[in-house]
C-alpha cells in the first residue's frame, strides 16, 4: 500500500534553531509507517522570535505534538498550559502533546523525555545506575535532564564538570533542593581534574556537543583519563563512534553510543502523542533506520 499525504493527514511536529541536520524525521516516519497511521513527523525551523506563533499554529491546525530541540526548550515549557512532574522537576521541555479539553480548546502539556531516553539506553546496555558514582561532562539543557534523571534512579554520585562553574554550581543547589540528593560535587572541566576524579567513577557521559559532526577530531575527555572497568556514554549520535568512544574502546571501556537515547526520545513522542505502547520491534526498526542513515552499524 502506498504512504501518501492527503487531507486526513496529521502532523507531529519538530522544531529548532537549526533543525535541518535532524534524523527525527526520518527514524519517525519509518515507525509511523510501520504502524500504518495517517502521521507524520515533518522538521521546521522557527527562530525564538516566532516560537509562540509556531505553537499557536501547530494548535489551530490540529498538530497532535510539537517536539522541541535547542534554544527552545525553556520557553516552550513557560508556554505550554501543563506539565508533567519531570518537566516541572526540569522547567524545560522538549515535547509538547497537544490535546483539546472538554470545551474544546487546545491545551499544550509539556514534557522532558530526555532523562527518560538516556536511562533507558543505558539499562538496556545493562546498567543499573543504582549506587554509581558517576561523572557528567556539560549541565546545559541534557546534562540537567541526565543529572535529575540519575539522581532519581539512586545515583551514588554525581560529579559534574563544566566550563562555566556557575553553572554547574546552580544545578547543583537545585539538585538538593529540589531532590534532597546531597552527593553532588562540581568540578571544573580540565584535563588533570579528569584524571583526579575519574578515577573510581562508574560512569562517564558527555552531555555536550563536542565530537559532533563536522568536529569529529574533538573529544571533551583526555585518552589517558580513561580506564578499563569505566563506562562511557556519550550523547553524541553523529558520528555515532566519536573520538571519545573510540579511545574509550581502545583502554577497555564499555561503551554506549548516542543513537539509543535519539530513538527513546522519538519512542516517548510516539506513545504520548498516538496514545499507543510502542513495541521493541519498532524501537528496533527506529534503531536500524538512524544507524543506516548514519552509515553504521551499533557501536559495541
Amino acid at each position: 500500500m502506498r504512504w501518501e499525504i492527503d487531507a486526513k493527514t496529521r502532523l507531529i511536529a519538530l522544531i529548532g534553531d537549526p533543525v535541518e541536520h535532524s534524523l527525527t524525521p526520518r527514524i519517525q516516519n519509518a515507525a509511523l509507517q510501520r504502524l500504518g497511521v495517517n502521521v507524520r513527523n515533518l522538521a521546521f525551523r522557527v527562530t525564538p522570535e516566532n516560537l509562540r506563533d509556531a505553537l499557536q499554529g501547530f494548535k489551530a491546525i490540529g498538530a497532535l505534538g510539537v517536539m522541541v530541540t535547542m534554544p527552545h526548550k525553556e520557553v516552550a515549557f513557560r508556554l505550554a498550559d501543563d506539565a508533567d512532574e519531570f518537566a516541572q522537576l526540569m522547567g524545560s521541555a522538549n515535547l509538547l502533546v497537544l490535546r483539546p479539553d472538554e470545551n474544546g480548546k487546545v491545551r499544550a502539556t509539556a514534557y522532558s523525555t530526555d532523562g527518560y531516553a538516556a536511562s533507558r539506553s543505558l539499562k538496556e546496555a545493562g546498567i543499573d545506575l543504582r549506587g554509581k558514582r558517576i561523572a557528567l561532562i556539560g549541565t546545559g539543557g541534557a546534562g540537567r535532564a541526565l543529572a535529575f534523571q540519575f539522581a532519581l534512579d539512586g545515583a551514588a554520585e554525581l560529579r559534574l564538570f563544566n566550563r562555566t562553574l556557575q553553572r554547574a554550581r546552580r544545578l547543583a543547589q537545585e539538585l538538593r533542593r529540589k531532590l534532597k540528593f546531597t552527593a553532588v560535587s562540581v568540578f571544573p572541566h580540565e584535563p588533570q581534574t579528569l584524571k583526579e576524579q575519574l578515577s573510581d567513577c562508574d560512569l562517564l557521559v558527555n552531555a555536550t556537543s563536542v565530537g559532533m559532526h563536522p568536529n569529529e577530531d574533538e573529544t571533551p575527555v583526555p585518552a589517558d583519563a580513561l580506564r578499563q572497568g569505566l563506562t562511557v556514554l556519550d550523547i553524541v549520535y553523529n558520528p555515532v563512534r566519536t573520538r571519545l568512544l573510540r579511545e574509550a574502546k581502545q583502554k577497555g571501556c564499555r561503551i554506549v553510543d548516542g543513537v539509543p537515547m535519539l530513538v527513546y526520545t522519538n519512542e516517548r513522542a510516539l506513545a504520548l502523542c498516538l496514545g499507543i505502547s510502542v513495541s521493541s520491534e519498532l524501537v528496533t526498526l527506529m534503531k536500524q533506520v538512524c544507524y543506516r542513515a548514519l552509515g553504521v552499524r551499533p557501536a559495541g
